[in-house]
């Protein structure tokens, strides 16, 4: 078994189907709740050689803290993506210093402001990868609206990609920063 998608509650059948994870390389959780925090938990102790953690979540529901909890030694990509969520600056700290942000190496996730990629970037000390949309990419929205509006892509030369350049800026000549060609809203960054 290489990867699996579950949706919480897991039922007591599901253990006697599936009496082992070790063969598990990568789990996407969807509508997660702090409700199932055990049921996860014991889903990681069980998957030894887990390498990517998905976690989606449903726009009714709040940020659950638990997500920043969990550990399993073997996990080094992480897909935090809850529908439409931005995590804020104090979120992004906490992941940072959470088991599974510390040892996280290649990490998707939608964030508020560009000062939540900084938080990221300078305090995730084994990170390699960082997919990420921001909500204040204004240039991302830009180019959306242009390919609404002209579906030959052309945009204007005076609208220049900002957020890139003050990443470029801010960050050392290390970081390779560019956008992601498959998806506008979608800024990659990695880390030499």
């Amino acid at each position: 078994m290489y990867s699996v998608c579950i949706t919480f509650p897991i039922n007591n059948q599901f253990w006697s189907i599936v009496p082992s994870l070790k063969t598990l390389r990568s789990l996407r959780i969807l509508s997660y709740t702090d409700t199932y925090q055990s049921q996860l938990q014991a889903l990681l102790d069980r998957a030894p050689y887990l390498y990517r953690l998905d976690i989606r979540q449903e726009l009714s529901l709040p940020l659950q803290i638990s997500l920043f909890k969990y550990n399993n030694a073997s996990v080094r990509q992480l897909c935090l993506q809850k529908y439409n969520y931005r995590f804020n600056e104090k979120e992004c700290d906490t992941l940072t210093h959470s088991s599974l942000g510390v040892q996280c190496e290649i990490l998707s996730i939608k964030v508020k402001n560009r000062e939540s990629i900084i938080i990221l970037v300078k305090n995730m000390i084994n990170l390699r990868a960082l997919h990420i949309q921001c909500e204040d990419d204004e240039y991302s929205k830009y180019l959306s609206l242009i390919e609404n509006v002209n579906e030959s892509h052309q945009t204007n030369k005076t609208n220049k990609d900002e957020l890139i350049q003050w990443l470029k800026d801010y960050l050392s000549s290390t970081y390779l920063i560019s956008r992601d060609p498959k998806s506008i809203n979608c800024i990659r960054l990695w880390i030499r």
